[in-house]
């Protein structure tokens, strides 16, 4: 490798050009030799440790760089491996609660429309109980992946814990949400879980809240898991 090639990836190490000796201008442009010239000292000046001390440097930066790379690829994975549920391939909580805190950021300055629902596997327990947990965890991949499929991608999908998923509409007013409510409960009860051969339904119940400028997002929530059991209540009473 030549140095005056290696020394591009070392900062500390500056490669030009000199001017020979007596160069000569010529309508004021000065006429540049060959000699190449790192850190002010022409590489011909150079002695043969010095050369390779300056090689195994620039080689040890080079290297120091890929190490880096490779380490800020690593972080931003471990980023994505934290935000996520670790059953399901949606936000955990925390992630959940971060993205509806910046969406009530911008409702309060923006004045933007956006709605929380709160929806909830129904006889959670009854599954685990008849068929197993690994049937309940089917059926919790289940309603993810049917979600997951039938709102867009400006909206976000978490898992609140057990069978509780906080689902955020953005520009959706409380009408527009409670419609997608709808349509998402039937979405899943048509979709029945499958499971060791054979298939079972699932359904949910869904609380549907608009944002409120100006509350908090505990408030929030809430707001949409009382809504939540409010429909459960409903259904279990008829």
């Amino acid at each position: 490798m030549k140095i005056g090639d290696a020394s591009k990836a070392y900062a500390g190490v500056k490669v030009g050009r000199r001017p020979a000796a007596g160069g000569v201008r010529s309508e004021g442009v000065t006429t540049l030799s060959d000699q190449t010239v790192i850190s002010g000292v022409p590489e011909a000046e150079l002695t043969p440790k010095v050369r390779e001390a300056l090689t195994a440097l620039m080689s040890e930066v080079q290297s120091l760089r890929a190490e880096l790379a490779e380490a800020r690829d690593r972080v931003g994975n471990l980023e994505k491996l934290a935000d996520r549920d670790p059953l399901l391939d949606v936000f955990n909580r925390r992630a959940f609660v971060r993205e509806l805190d910046r969406t009530m950021a911008m409702i309060d300055r923006y004045d933007m429309r956006a709605s929380l629902v709160f929806i909830d596997l129904n006889d959670l327990k009854k599954i685990n109980d008849s068929m197993g947990h690994h049937a309940g965890d089917a059926a919790l991949r289940h309603i993810a992946s049917v979600i997951s499929s039938n709102i867009r991608q400006t909206d976000v999908l978490g898992r609140l814990g057990g069978d509780e998923f906080g689902l955020l509409l953005t520009q959706a007013d409380q009408a527009t949400a409670e419609h997608k409510a709808e349509e998402l409960s039937r979405a899943v009860s048509a979709s029945p879980v499958s499971w060791k051969g054979d298939a079972f339904t699932a359904s949910v119940s869904c609380g549907v809240v608009e944002i409120i400028k100006g509350h908090s997002v505990d408030e929030t929530m809430e707001r949409a898991d009382s809504a939540m059991y409010d429909v459960k209540s409903r259904k279990n009473a008829g």
